[in-house]
């Protein structure tokens, strides 16, 4: 198993009766298979996930082992398991140069910035949020 994980999306650590164990790991580029540890030490396979689940897991199962656990290390965030967040707190009463209402905007972009922002509805002034 590596030291960094930074380019792990899912990792399975799988473990025999006699106390064998090893890691299989899928990488964060979604196609990336290593495993490391077992007879197969080393082994790269550049089918994803489905080289895992149709080929090692299967195989390892039949040779006496067990998935001890399996976790997700730095798997991707998909746009759409996101939920919408709403306003957060901190809103201006109103713009502070003309008056008028401010409204909230999620992905702001201007110059080389983009975030959530502030931006008045009538001069556009605007304040950016930061975390």
């Amino acid at each position: 198993m590596s030291i960094h994980d930074d380019h792990v999306q899912h990792t399975w650590n799988l473990t025999s009766d006699d106390g064998d164990r090893f890691t299989i790991e899928l990488w964060t580029d979604g196609y990336s298979v290593r495993v490391h540890g077992s007879p197969d030490d080393g082994h790269d396979d550049d089918r994803g996930r489905e080289a895992i689940e149709e080929q090692l897991l299967p195989k390892y199962a039949a040779a006496g082992y067990r998935i001890a656990s399996s976790y997700a290390v730095n798997d991707p965030a998909s746009l759409d398991d996101e939920e919408p967040t709403g306003e957060p707190d901190g809103k201006p009463e109103a713009c502070p140069e003309c008056g008028d209402p401010v409204e909230y905007i999620a992905n702001h972009c201007a110059d080389f910035r983009e975030g959530e922002a502030w931006l008045c509805t009538g001069c556009r002034w605007g304040q950016w949020i930061t975390a």
